[in-house]
This record gives C-alpha cells, sequence and structure tokens, in this order.
C-alpha cells in the first residue's frame, strides 16, 4: 500500500463527512423555517372551557324498589344496593 492511496481515501472521507453535514445543516434550516412560518400563520384556537360534570338524574322511589328486590332475588339476600346511577 502506498500512501497516495491513503491520502485520497482520507481526503475523500473527508470530502463525503463534509458533504453529509452541509446537508444536514440545509435540512436544519429548513425545518426551522418551516416552523417558524408555521407558527407565523397559524390561527389561535378560541379558548374552550372546561365541561362541568353532568349530574345523573336519581332514580325514582319505584325504580329504586324493583332494583332492589331483583337484586335481592337474584342473590338470595345476600347483595345490596349502595347506589344507583343511570349511565350515560
Amino acid at each position: 500500500m502506498n500512501t497516495e492511496n491513503i491520502y485520497l481515501a482520507l481526503q475523500l472521507m473527508v470530502v463525503g463527512m463534509a458533504t453529509v453535514f452541509l446537508i444536514l445543516y440545509i435540512i436544519i434550516g429548513l425545518g426551522k423555517l418551516l416552523v417558524n412560518y408555521t407558527n407565523a400563520n397559524a390561527k389561535e384556537a378560541p379558548p374552550v372551557s372546561p365541561p362541568r360534570p353532568a349530574q345523573a338524574p336519581e332514580a325514582d322511589a319505584t325504580t329504586q324498589a324493583v332494583i332492589q328486590l331483583a337484586i335481592k332475588e337474584l342473590t338470595g339476600g345476600k347483595g345490596h344496593v349502595t347506589q344507583i346511577k343511570k349511565l350515560p
């Protein structure tokens, strides 16, 4: 192996690495420009108020009694109703 080939290989490596670095630098610059352009021209979303939790209507007395009797019948008197809520 002679030194000319080594110098040529090193020169080719430096030129290749410089080219890759330059292309990546251009891509990063274009990305930053795109982000700045998008942020400058973006429409602001109207403020959204947080939704209030909807209160479920309570079951009337006859519905509660029917549910309690059904649970008592199904569980043989071992089950107890603690809360009744209507699902959305």
